[in-house]
């Protein structure tokens, strides 16, 4: 039986949830995938839209991968050492991750994000897990944060966020979630303040109606702004692995941008502990 094709009428920053499912799919078909994700490859088949007006460069879509990866690799890391834990995937859209890794049968995964993308995302993904849920809700909400268990470590992840919150949002998410839990983990992507006013000419961001908000600049302010927060790791874009598999004006592009530390910097993964 063939699979019903689903319509998207999402629109503004939800809508570029939908650059990241096009870029893994594409990396799916490529001979050598950095993810390697299938689900993401099956449901493009799936979906009623024109991937190629978001006009997603091909360098920007290899980061979209690269990224992600990377957050796979940590959020594995910290499953395997502490397999009871409670995992928070805010602003999750249509990513797989919760399929892409393994979860231990004593952890508990959350999929947060708003009401219309949940309910598409239900419709795609079936819920197999008996420890996988979605909640639909806006993460600067609070009421949500009364659904999810404490006493065990916690592992909050945020891909493509950061910077469509303001920086008061931002900040006071981090806030409640540190306070809440007792430990735990807290990983996600943020931009440099200048790349938010340059985010204006985005034809991608453009095309959704979507812009940036929050640059972080020194990753320890925040630790000043939200007691608990410890910084464990940087990593700029431009040294995450596979970045060898770009093509090579892609490479070359990274090349020049690691000679700049603002241009190096412009992009990168920030990784926190809390207690």
């Amino acid at each position: 039986m063939t699979e019903r094709t689903e319509q998207i009428r999402l629109t503004g920053a939800q809508q570029t949830l939908l650059g990241p499912l096009h870029a893994r799919a594409l990396d799916n078909r490529r001979p050598d995938p950095v993810l390697g994700d299938e689900t993401a490859d099956r449901l493009l088949d799936r979906i009623d839209f024109d991937f190629r007006s978001l006009h997603l460069g091909s360098g920007d879509r290899m980061t979209v991968v690269l990224r992600a990866k990377q957050l796979d690799d940590w959020a594995a890391h910290y499953l395997a050492q502490h397999p009871d834990a409670v995992v928070l995937h805010l602003a999750c859209g249509l990513d797989s991750r919760a399929f892409r890794i393994a979860i231990p049968a004593d952890a508990h995964w959350y999929d947060i994000d708003l009401p219309d993308v949940i309910e598409l995302r239900n419709r795609l993904y079936p819920q197999t897990q008996a420890n996988y849920r979605t909640i639909a809700a806006s993460v600067t909400d609070r009421d949500w944060l009364d659904e999810i268990p404490t006493g065990r470590p916690t592992l909050v992840i945020a891909e493509g966020l950061t910077m469509y919150l303001t920086e008061a949002d931002g900040i006071d998410l981090l806030r409640r979630l540190v306070e809440r839990f007792e430990v735990g983990e807290t990983m996600f992507d943020a931009v440099l303040p200048w790349t938010v006013r340059a985010a204006r000419y985005s034809r991608f961001l453009q095309r959704a109606g979507a812009e940036f908000h929050w640059g972080i600049g020194d990753p320890h302010a925040l630790e000043l702004r939200v007691p608990g927060l410890r910084l464990r790791q940087e990593l700029p874009m431009m040294d995450l692995p596979g970045l060898a598999k770009m093509d090579a004006t892609d490479r070359a592009i990274a090349k020049f941008m690691n000679a700049f530390p603002p241009l190096r910097k412009a992009m990168r993964l920030l990784r926190y502990s809390f207690e």
